[in-house]
């Protein structure tokens, strides 16, 4: 798995009902990369998170992005099983202009 996490952002500082305001902000990130939203949906592992999936094209392969409003936690990834050269290449990019919307830092999780 690839994972690259935003730390160190404003989130912390979004309150409640403010959170669809970086629901959107991601949304246009997805669109500035030209990305299609394939799945929206919450994990029912992190109840009221918004997660994302996400593709090039009809090209193979996703791009996971999950934002977890009570943890004030937001995340891209890419699963083995989903890896492959588009998704490899836009990650880390994709993550730092999540950043950079957010006054963050990109951390690679291992």
């Amino acid at each position: 798995m690839i994972k690259y996490e935003i730390i160190n952002s404003n989130l912390s500082q979004v309150k409640l009902f403010d959170h669809e305001l970086v629901i959107q902000e991601i949304e246009e990130v997805i669109n500035q990369f030209k990305l299609n939203i394939t799945q929206k949906t919450t994990l029912s592992t992190m109840k009221g998170s918004v997660h994302y999936h996400l593709k090039q094209e009809k090209k193979a392969g996703v791009l996971e992005i999950t934002y977890w409003p009570d943890k004030h936690r937001l995340w891209v990834e890419i699963h083995n099983n989903r890896c492959y050269e588009w998704n490899k290449s836009i990650i880390k990019p994709f993550a730092e202009a999540l950043s950079v919307r957010f006054k963050g830092e990109v951390a690679f999780i291992t």
